[in-house]
This record gives C-alpha cells, structure tokens and sequence, in this order.
C-alpha cells in the first residue's frame, strides 16, 4: 500500500484527464471530485476509476469536452441531457440548474439522462447545502451490464446499486450527508477488494447461482450483489429506480449505450421558516443525538457526515492510501498518455 498526497493524486488525474481530451475546467472538476472522494474515505469512487474513464472516452462513450444542456424545462423543473459528458461535470451542472431554480422558486428538481457515472453522489447534496439549502440525489435506471442486483427473493440482476443521497445544512458547520447504496455496498468496494487482493465480507455477494460468496470474482462472473435491508432495502432501490431512471424516460435517450439516469431535487428550508432558525435546530438536533450515551460496543454516537469529515481531516494530513495494483494501473494509463507520474 502506497501513501500518497491529495494534491498529487490531483495534478496526476487533471494531467491524465487533459492528455487525454478534457479542457482544463472539466480534468479539474473529475480530478477534485475523484480526490475529494478519497479523502473522504470513499476510496472506491476516487482515482481507481481513471482507468475506467479513460477507455469510455477511447471507445467514444465518453466526451471529455461536454456539458450538460437542458432538453425541456419549467420554472421549478429541467430535463437535462448529459451529453455523455463525465458523470461529475453532467451532474455538477445538473445541481447548479436546481440550485438556480430554488433560488427563484424555493425548488428546483432534474432529472439527467445521457449521463456517465457521476462518482461520490454526496458530492452533489453538499453543493446544495453550500448555498444553505437542503439537496436529494440519486441515480438509478442502470441496464444491460450495470443489473447488479437481484430484487428481493431473487437471483438474476436486475437492478443497480441505486445510491440515496441527501444533505441537510446546519448552524455548526456540520451538516448531515446521507450518502448510501441501496446494496449492501457499493460496486466499487468490490474493485477496491479486487486490487488488494483481498475476499469479500461475507453477505456482500452471491454467485451466478444465488449461492453466498466471498470470492469477488463470483460476482464479475455473473453473479449479484445483496441488497442491504431485506424488502425495506428493496423498495428503496425501487424507489430509486423509478425516479432516477423511469422518470425522466432514460431508456428513450440511451443510444444503445450503457447508463443510469440522476435525480435531483433541491429546496430551500426559508420556504418554510427563516433558515437561520432551521439550521440551528438541525444543529441541535445533532448536538442531543451526540449526547446520547454509546451503547457497548461503541464508543460514541455519530452524525451521517461525521466518518467523511475525519477521514478528510485525517487523509489530508497524513496522505490518501492507495493499493499498489491501482497506482500500477494508473502509471499505465498515464504512460499510455505520455504524462509522467
């Protein structure tokens, strides 16, 4: 295991993304995404995917110089077309369009289609709750090899990680961020698995067969990931399903590629009650959850946001860990580009 600065992670991944077609703005925007995410403890969306973006823009599926456009829209609402841009530049336009339409009309909602992957979903709420506002997000509608996941009660994959994610401002500073897949976990944990070399926990996976697993391999065979929660967990990723993907009608812009479609909702809390007063109840509220004696086991109760801050806290200080197979893959990949790492 490798440790390596989050400002060298950055100019390695701008410097990739640049050679390898972006403008400037768009390698900057990935590369501080992908960056943040490590840093936020979320190693399975951060720079093991430059590999990944690099061979959809080799293989045209990606466009490293678009936008993201509006198709039709309302005073409170946009259908957005990703242009098949990088998923963050997509969905950080996507979210500046529904923090334009709050502002004006206290809520803005966008539905994206034509969208890549967009990385760390918490990234998108946490620019609502910048601007004091309250920021939902998610992704779903993912088909052809992205059915990941068997409904509840079955066996063939047939939908994907569906991730939820909300951010709730507050007074201190410390706002909630929700931030989960509905599966057990992420895909991408199981990429950070594979690169160590390293099993599976058991109750993340099933095989081809529906059998449980712990050999990740399984799982890139054909095989499933669990989703978390039983038939609770299941209707979430339903829930997910129909309004990142049904909703904004994704399979009509597909173009025969592999996507999911982005859910966006943003509204601002002064709809209701001054914001200040709002923020200082969230504030308070966080503050009684904390107080709250850890039962055995624990050594303190948490705040959805609370592991994401320490870890970048603590990342940004002492260096981003990353597995000696992904740093491999990413001086591939960059000497391929004709960048130096």
């Amino acid at each position: 295991m490798l440790t390596v600065t989050a400002d060298t992670l950055r100019s390695v991944a701008e410097r990739i993304f640049v050679a390898a077609g972006a403008p400037a703005e768009n390698a900057r925007t990935v590369a501080d995404h992908l960056v943040t995410a490590n840093l936020c403890g979320h190693d399975s969306h951060g720079v093991i995917r430059i590999p990944y973006y690099v061979s959809q823009i080799r293989s045209g599926h990606l466009d490293p110089k678009a936008r993201a456009s509006i198709l039709r829209e309302t005073p409170t609402t946009a259908l957005v077309s990703g242009n098949w841009a990088f998923g963050q530049v997509a969905a950080a336009d996507g979210t500046r369009i529904a923090i334009e339409k709050a502002r004006s009309a206290h809520v803005g909602i966008v539905s994206i289609v034509q969208c890549n992957h967009v990385g760390r979903l918490g990234e998108y709420v946490e620019m609502a709750v910048a601007e004091g506002m309250i920021g939902i997000a998610m992704v779903g509608g993912l088909r052809g090899l992205g059915r990941c996941a068997a409904p509840y009660g079955g066996i063939k994959g047939a939908l994907s990680t569906n991730p939820i994610a909300c951010g709730i401002p507050s007074a201190d500073g410390r706002p909630i961020v929700i931030d989960f897949a509905t599966t057990v976990v992420a895909e991408g944990k199981l990429q950070v698995l594979r690169a160590k070399k390293e099993p599976a926990p058991a109750g993340w996976i099933r095989d081809r067969d529906g059998n449980p697993s712990t050999n990740v391999e399984d799982f890139y065979n054909g095989g499933t990931l669990a989703i978390f929660g039983g038939h609770k967990g299941y209707a979430l990723s339903l829930m997910a399903e129909v309004f990142a993907g049904t909703l904004g009608g994704i399979e009509q812009y597909q173009q025969g590629r592999i996507s999911a479609g982005t859910f966006l909702m943003v509204f601002d809390p002064g709809a209701f009650r001054p914001v200040a007063e709002f923020a200082g109840d969230v504030s308070a509220l966080d503050d009684e959850l904390r107080a709250i004696p850890p039962a055995p086991g624990f050594s303190e109760v948490l705040v959805p946001g609370d592991v994401e801050r320490r870890s970048r806290a603590q990342r940004y200080v002492e260096g981003i860990p990353v597995p000696e197979d992904t740093w491999e893959r990413l001086q591939k990949t960059a000497g391929e580009l004709g960048v130096t790492v």
